[in-house]
C-alpha cells in the first residue's frame, strides 16, 4: 500500500515560511510525512524563489470546502496568533515542524503550530507555547516556560529557568540570564543582553539590555 501523506499549506511566503519549506523537505527526508501543497500568502502572487507555488490569499484558504494541514511560518507574532486562531475556529489541523536535528530531551512540551529549526538545542524541563518559533541554532536552558506565540531569531541564547510571556520577539544573537522574567509581548533587540527583568510591552536593547520605550498596545504586536 503506498505511504499516505499529510498535505500541508504554509501560511506565509516569505523568508521564514520558505524555509519552513525547507524544513518540511528535510523532515521527508529522514520520514516522509508531508505532503507540501504551497504556499498561502495575501501579498505574494506565483510562485516563490525556488518554484514553490503560491496557491492563493488568506480570505481563499478559508473558504476552501475542506482543508489541508497548515502551519503560520510568520515571525510578527500578532499575525500569527491572528492566524492560528482563525484555524482554530475553522477546525484545520494545525501542523508541528521540528527539524530532525535538533537536540532536545524528552522533558519538552512542543505547543501545537510550533516551527524549530535545525541546530536548536532545547534541554530539560521546558514548555514551549502554541505557535512558537525557534529559528536556525537558539537555545534555551533547563526549567524555561515561552508562552503562545514567542518568536526566537536565529543564534537567541536563553539560560536556565527563564519565564517569557506571550508574543516575546527576541532578535538576532539576543541572549538572556538565567533566572530573568521577559514580560509579554516585549521586544529584545538583536544582539542585547539581558540581565535583569524586562517587564510587560517593552522594547529592550544593548549590553546589557535597557528598555529605550514601552510599546503602545493592548493585545500585542508582533515584530518584523
Amino acid at each position: 500500500m503506498a505511504e499516505k501523506l499529510k498535505p500541508l499549506v504554509i501560511i506565509g511566503a516569505g523568508g521564514l515560511g520558505r524555509e519552513a519549506a525547507w524544513l518540511v523537505a528535510d523532515i521527508n527526508r529522514q520520514k516522509r510525512e508531508w505532503d507540501f501543497i504551497g504556499f498561502i500568502d495575501d501579498r505574494v502572487q506565483g510562485q516563490t524563489p525556488e518554484g514553490y507555488p503560491v496557491l492563493g490569499t488568506q480570505d481563499y484558504f478559508f473558504e476552501l470546502p475542506s482543508h489541508p494541514w497548515a502551519v503560520v511560518a510568520i515571525a510578527d507574532s500578532q499575525a500569527r496568533k491572528a492566524i492560528t486562531q482563525r484555524l482554530h475556529t475553522h477546525g484545520i489541523n494545525i501542523a508541528t515542524l521540528i527539524h530532525p536535528s535538533i537536540s532536545m530531551s524528552d522533558f519538552v512540551q512542543v505547543g501545537t503550530g510550533s516551527i524549530i529549526c535545525s541546530g536548536a538545542v532545547i534541554t530539560t524541563n521546558i514548555t514551549l507555547g502554541q505557535a512558537s518559533i525557534v529559528n536556525p541554532n537558539c537555545f534555551i536552558g533547563h526549567d524555561t516556560v515561552l508562552e503562545d506565540f514567542v518568536s526566537l531569531m536565529p543564534g537567541s541564547n536563553l539560560a536556565g529557568e527563564i519565564n517569557v510571556g506571550e508574543g516575546c520577539y527576541f532578535g538576532l544573537n539576543s541572549c538572556v540570564i538565567n533566572r530573568t522574567n521577559i514580560g509579554k509581548w516585549s521586544i529584545i533587540g538583536a544582539g542585547a543582553t539581558v540581565i535583569n527583568d524586562i517587564p510587560d510591552y517593552s522594547v529592550a536593547v544593548g549590553v546589557p539590555a535597557r528598555v529605550i520605550k514601552r510599546r503602545d498596545m493592548e493585545d500585542g504586536a508582533g515584530a518584523k
